[in-house]
């Protein structure tokens, strides 16, 4: 039971918001400040706000109380009421109404067209009853227990015994034990502790960042704990409100060793972009045990940002010509944004399918916009999904890009473009996706976008032939001699020049995998003669050295037992 006569009244209230937050899932508290308009705590809700004022006064209301009551009602009524949908207004203090305060309580809040609760000392009982976790860290020394508890994770206590299997089980268990502690005694966050082998200083990026991608992973961090060891502790959100009601802060000093460096720390700090492998020092943390690193101690940091936006409207990339014609319109497929530590300045990225995205940096004072066009092959891809955004970006010179609503206005600023290497590589590399894409339609097969560096120029040129003959276009060149090994086909012929027609089937293959089709390729060789000097023998070009092809379907089965 809460002796609610002995707490403080921020306490009080931090513990209401919490409870109230938690359970919602949504809102946030109200700091205090020169008037908080008479809420300590909002939450949306489908039929408006849910406001909730709350009090320390745990003994029978005083007029000096009385009067702090009616200020907090005379404001929100005031500031609050004209602007927005009300709900309910509750004032929350661990204490039961008498029925004088009744009668005050409803004089006071008359003429309020939304609900009115007095939510007492029982409820507030009910509250610290149904989660005794928010109790005893508020409460109850919980704070101070987790500390311990991580103290003694980082520590190692008491050496688990044994060897070998046994004592990888024991330390096993030891880890997932004192998860499961911080977990009873933590009611914002959830915790995972790895122990593992190693250095720190030995790791990639790409290691130090494992998990990151983890729902609610609000900070992963590795600290070395003997030679040979150090942990990794993950520390997972609960809610969508924990880090309200309990921030992770920090105070760091970085340097910047290369003009990268800097570029990179100055995109963070003024736009939110994400920072990787920043080397610094620590100057002071708060948070969460495992958060919290000690003063003066060196710390590189990987910040990243939320893996997307789901209050962001539907958008989509136009690209748009100079009198203000659309020549491409792509839907965004994915979309993420942060606000910098420093100002107003905003990063976001759209990504348009696997093969392009956009970076826009923009809003910082003092400081121009920017946009940064990311690009990547796209291995693995679907040659249709990736080709609109190969498209776009080899159309970029000469034209703008516009980000905007879907069928709606545009949300940032337009960015020209002139020549760049980039918009020539698409050209290129949109060849080769355009004819995978084409191979598509004619296979049964999945056909994926390969491995660029395991694609010789041979192998995307006959990629590239291939699909032109698909697409229905004659492919035609030269040629000057042609072995053959049909010796019964071609026993009857003489010396003389003529006409032959060639034909073979239409595939290719690529990365291992062979795709074939329901085409045939029909090779029209105008003039040709027989060299039988030769082995195997060998057909030579005569009067004319063209030689065409176009591709024709396959005979099914049914029209090749006709034609017998």
């Amino acid at each position: 039971m809460v002796n609610w006569e002995r707490e403080p009244g921020e306490r009080v209230e931090d513990f209401a918001a919490a409870y109230l937050l938690l359970r919602a899932g949504r809102g946030n508290q109200i700091r205090p400040s020169q008037g908080d308009r008479g809420i300590d705590v909002q939450i949306p809700s489908a039929g408006g706000w849910e406001i909730f004022q709350v009090k320390r006064f745990a003994t029978n209301l005083s007029a000096s109380a009385k009067q702090q009551i009616k200020e907090s009602w005379d404001r929100f009524t005031k500031e609050v009421i004209p602007t927005r949908d009300i709900k309910s207004w509750s004032l929350v203090l661990p204490l039961e109404p008498t029925p004088q305060n009744e009668i005050w309580f409803e004089e006071l809040t008359v003429g309020a067209d939304f609900e009115i609760n007095w939510v007492g000392r029982a409820l507030l009982d009910a509250w610290a009853a149904d989660s005794p976790k928010l109790a005893a860290y508020f409460f109850g020394g919980g704070e101070d227990r987790m500390h311990e508890l991580m103290a003694t994770a980082l520590s190692g206590g008491q050496q688990p015994q044994g060897e070998g299997d046994p004592l990888l089980a024991s330390i096993q268990e030891r880890m997932q034990a004192l998860g499961a502690s911080l977990d009873e005694v933590d009611p914002f966050y959830h915790y995972e502790l790895e122990l593992r082998a190693g250095n720190i200083s030995d790791l990639s990026p790409e290691e130090s960042m494992t998990q990151v991608e983890r729902p609610g992973l609000m900070l992963s961090t590795l600290e070395q704990v003997s030679e040979n060891q150090y942990l990794v502790t993950h520390v997972i959100a609960r809610s969508e409100v924990s880090a309200e009601l309990r921030p992770i802060r920090g105070t760091y000093n970085f340097t910047a060793a290369t003009p990268e460096e800097r570029e990179a720390l100055e995109r963070w700090m003024y736009y939110g972009a994400p920072l990787h492998e920043a080397t610094g020092t620590v100057v002071k943390t708060e948070g969460p045990p495992g958060t919290t690193l000690g003063q003066s101690s060196a710390a590189t940091a990987w910040i990243v940002t939320p893996l997307g936006d789901d209050t962001l409207p539907p958008l989509e990339v136009r690209l748009v010509t100079p009198d203000g014609s659309t020549l491409l319109t792509l839907p965004v497929t994915a979309a993420t944004r942060s606000w910098g530590v420093r100002g107003s300045g905003l990063w976001l990225r759209v990504e348009v399918g696997p093969a392009a995205a956009f970076e826009y940096f923009v809003g910082a004072e003092g400081r121009h916009d920017e946009i940064v066009i990311k690009t990547d092959t796209a291995t693995g891809a679907a040659p249709s999904v990736a080709l609109p955004a190969v498209e776009l970006i080899a159309r970029l010179p000469g034209n703008s890009l516009q980000l905007a609503v879907q069928a709606g206005q545009v949300v940032m600023p337009p960015f020209e473009f002139d020549d760049n290497y980039m918009s020539a590589a698409a050209k290129s590399f949109g060849k080769l996706v355009r004819a995978l894409s084409v191979l598509q339609r004619h296979t049964f097969s999945r056909v994926t976008i390969p491995r660029l560096d395991d694609l010789s120029a041979d192998k995307a040129q006959r990629i590239l032939r291939m699909a032109a003959l698909l697409d229905g276009q004659r492919v035609t060149g030269t040629f000057s001699a042609y072995p053959v090994s049909d010796d019964e086909f071609f026993a009857g012929w003489d010396e003389k020049e003529r006409p032959l027609i060639i034909e073979r089937p239409v595939g290719v293959e690529i990365g291992g995998t062979t795709y074939e089709t329901q085409m045939i390729e029909r090779q029209h060789l105008e003039s040709v003669w027989l060299d039988r000097s030769t082995s195997p023998q060998t057909l030579r070009a005569g009067s004319s050295k063209v030689i065409w092809s176009e591709a024709v379907p396959r005979a099914n089965s049914s029209e090749d037992e006709n034609a017998e």
